[in-house]
């Protein structure tokens, strides 16, 4: 009776865990010092009350599956020591990334209360023991909102403080940097007056430790001793330590007090040597152009991307997201491979790599606004299963039509992150050319924002082009950056002079670096979120390299019924504007939903589009923000399908009768607001299992790509190896489609 009765139990909570929305977490264990897999570490993932187990294979791989949706705590065990990490788990999709761990971990031995080694980080002061009582590092990676902080590497530290004190009587009290973010002073100096028996003498202006004068005190900034006092920031100062009794001896003959600061750690990684050159005299193929010099350092941030799972036909009958014709990843990756650039996982948009390029000849009929083909192919990478692709394609601006006039804002980072010849200048430059072709109808006004934000032109006609572009001549970078004050400032220049016969758009130039004020995407998604709807768009233009923040510019353009380029050359700004679909809007709104047939499809799997997915209520929810389209855009949505019937449910409870014919592959329905219009207009489209197969090299090619830069867990059969010859294979046909190859065979090709 008594295993019958756990059985049921056992049963019954595997019964309510998949009724739950779940997802998954693959784990990439690594040796720091080598970047070498690491095998067999236990991994233990802890949600509630319950506790998932597994250990990494010969490639340092774990994976979680069907984790509930939320906060998830793991913990990796070593011989007599543990260490900690938090992520967050979101419904139908993998997360993934990688976890660097210090050697010296690896094989912990028990060590005695007298005897300590060196702390794995290697700084001066710190030592490492094994104890009971573990104290772990402790991150949340990944979130359900954009406020999100992303990680390209994750490298876990830990270490405890010995049990008992090396330096006898050293009498010493820590600032921790919790404790730094919470005091309203902004030094070192000044924080070190918040502990006992230690005061600022005004007279002297310095600190004196119980009596002592100032000359008596010693400073260190991690481990090394400086002349005088420091007035460090208060956004540099890691951890605080201030000695006001005995002295270690390692700080030397010390009669006042030492106070010790760690920095706070940064983020870094080291990117190939460039000298940023005149990037406006650049001419002919991007990929025969080269990049020599100084050493910098990169800080670019990108949002946590989670990838779709497979999801059974039964159990998730509907696909519904809003389509995205942002290619900023594509011109991203372009000039990452040029400089020799690490490429961040999250750089890699598949979605935006895909709209990079065109593979079918869609033709819009003149009553319809836009036009939907669906095609099937193979899946090269996992040749059980197979493509089946969206092409949508919107109208051309008509020839003979007179668009209508521009009202624009330019609002114009020009922070002293904005400096170097390819962010500021670039634009300054991109935007002269702009405002020369503009008609004398146009209006422009220009909003500069850095530490504080301003008006440097208001809304001016075309008639007086050389007062706009003195304007802009004028533009130096400097200062830190206040990025929602300039915001809020453009935006309440744009409803000034708002006009509903004109398109009122907003043209951010930006390298992202918001470090004054509102500074966090979700702060900002909030403030956007707010203007959407009210007739005015925005267009995000990002610049720059090593201090570029996607996340931000994401946001912005997501939130802001807007678009977001990357611009690296004068060439790329004069396509984006230059390119009336990305200046005017022709519907707002833009969803799709697709339905599978569950006779002939067991499960799918949507490529990219992992941040614009919706529920499937929000598809004929008109209040429900989806997608912006402008005249001749052409965007492509691709599923890779498991071909056969869908026989069980997972969540036990409700199974959906098909409500298809037999030889329906599948409905794919849109929805769309034309522009200035508040009623949405629906197409439905079929897609028969007969159909033929296209072969669609190019296709499959930019997703292979896609899936091995980010080392997918969806890449099934694809190898490096496999990827080069594909591309050897390939025949390019266009311009782009050549720096493609190219890119690809500089890349993996090492002959």
């Amino acid at each position: 009776m008594g295993k019958f009765i756990l059985l049921f139990a056992i049963l019954l909570c595997s019964i309510t865990i998949n009724a739950q929305e779940t997802g998954s977490l693959l784990l990439k264990c690594k040796v720091k010092q080598s970047f070498q897999p690491i095998e067999g570490l236990k991994v233990e993932v802890f949600q509630d009350t319950l506790c998932r187990e597994g250990i990494t294979q010969t490639d340092g791989k774990v994976l979680f599956k069907d984790l509930k949706s939320g906060l998830a705590k793991i913990i990796f065990l070593f011989e007599n020591h543990v260490e900690e990490q938090e992520v967050f788990i979101q419904v139908n999709q993998l997360f993934q990334y990688t976890v660097l761990l210090d050697s010296s971990n690896l094989k912990l031995q028990q060590l005695s209360a007298s005897h300590f080694q060196n702390s794995i980080d290697g700084k001066s002061g710190m030592n490492l023991i094994n104890q009971t009582k573990i104290q772990p590092v402790h991150n949340v990676i990944g979130a359900t909102n954009s406020s999100v902080q992303q990680f390209d590497e994750v490298m876990i530290v830990a270490y405890n403080m010995p049990l008992i004190n090396t330096d006898y009587g050293a009498q010493s009290q820590i600032i921790t940097r919790e404790d730094i973010a919470k005091t309203p002073v902004r030094s070192s100096t000044k924080m070190a007056t918040t502990l006992g028996g230690v005061y600022f003498d005004e007279d002297e202006a310095a600190l004196s430790f119980r009596g002592a004068r100032e000359n008596a005190n010693h400073y260190f900034v991690d481990g090394v001793k400086i002349l005088g006092s420091s007035q460090l920031p208060k956004s540099y100062i890691g951890e605080i330590t201030v000695f006001n009794g005995s002295i270690p001896a390692n700080y030397g003959d010390v009669t006042g007090g030492v106070i010790s600061i760690e920095s706070k750690s940064i983020q870094m990684k080291r990117v190939s040597d460039y000298k940023t050159q005149s990037l406006s005299s650049v001419s002919g193929s991007f990929l025969d152009f080269d990049l020599h010099g100084t050493e910098t350092f990169n800080y670019d941030e990108f949002l946590p991307i989670y990838e779709n799972e497979f999801l059974s036909t039964l159990n998730h009958p509907n696909a519904t997201f809003g389509l995205d014709v942002d290619q900023a990843a594509w011109e991203y990756l372009k000039y990452s491979v040029k400089t020799g650039k690490t490429i961040q996982r999250d750089a890699i948009k598949l979605e935006e790599m895909i709209n990079a390029f065109q593979y079918k000849n869609v033709v819009v009929p003149e009553s319809e606004l836009f036009n939907v083909e669906l095609s099937r192919s193979e899946c090269s990478w996992n040749n059980t299963n197979e493509l089946v692709t969206i092409h949508l394609k919107a109208k051309e601006f008509p020839i003979d039509s007179i668009r209508k006039p521009h009202n624009f804002v330019f609002l114009l980072d020009v922070s002293g992150s904005m400096n170097s010849s390819n962010r500021l200048p670039l634009i300054v430059e991109g935007l002269y050319n702009f405002v020369d072709d503009l008609k004398p109808n146009d209006r422009v006004a220009i909003v500069t924002y850095s530490g504080q934000s301003g008006v440097v032109l208001e809304s001016t006609s075309c008639e007086n082009k050389k007062v706009i572009l003195n304007a802009l001549s004028s533009l130096t970078a400097g200062g830190s950056t206040n990025g929602i004050g300039g915001i809020q400032e453009a935006y309440h220049q744009a409803e000034l002079n708002f006009d509903p016969a004109f398109n009122n758009r907003i043209i951010l130039a930006t390298d992202g670096d918001f470090n004054v004020g509102i500074n966090s995407p979700g702060d900002l998604e909030n403030y956007i979120a707010e203007k959407r709807g009210q007739g005015i768009y925005l267009t995000a233009l990002g610049v720059g390299m090593g201090n570029y923040k996607s996340s931000t510019l994401e946001t912005l353009a997501k939130r802001g019924d807007g678009n977001h380029f990357y611009i690296q050359f004068l060439e790329d700004l004069d396509d984006v504007l230059s390119n009336t679909g990305n200046l005017i809007n022709l519907a707002s709104d833009v969803k799709l939903n697709v339905e599978f047939n569950p006779r002939l499809v067991s499960n799918y799997r949507l490529i990219g589009y992992e941040n614009r997915l919706l529920k499937p209520e929000d598809f004929t929810d008109d209040s429900k923000d989806g997608g912006e389209l402008g005249y001749g855009h052409y965007v492509t949505a691709v599923f890779e399908i498991e071909k056969g019937e869908a026989t069980s449910v997972d969540n036990h409870f409700v199974k959906q009768r098909p409500r298809f014919g037999t030889s329906q592959l599948a409905h794919v329905k849109l929805r769309y607001k034309p522009f200035e219009d508040s009623i949405s207009v629906q197409r439905d489209y079929q897609l028969f299992n007969n159909q033929p197969k296209e072969d669609i090299e190019l296709l499959k090619l930019v997703i292979a790509l896609g899936l091995e830069l980010r080392d997918s867990a969806f890449k099934g059969d694809l190898t490096k190896d496999v990827l080069l010859l594909q591309a050897k294979n390939f025949v390019a046909r266009t311009e782009r489609e050549v720096e493609l190859k190219k890119l690809i065979l500089k890349l993996y090709d090492h002959d």
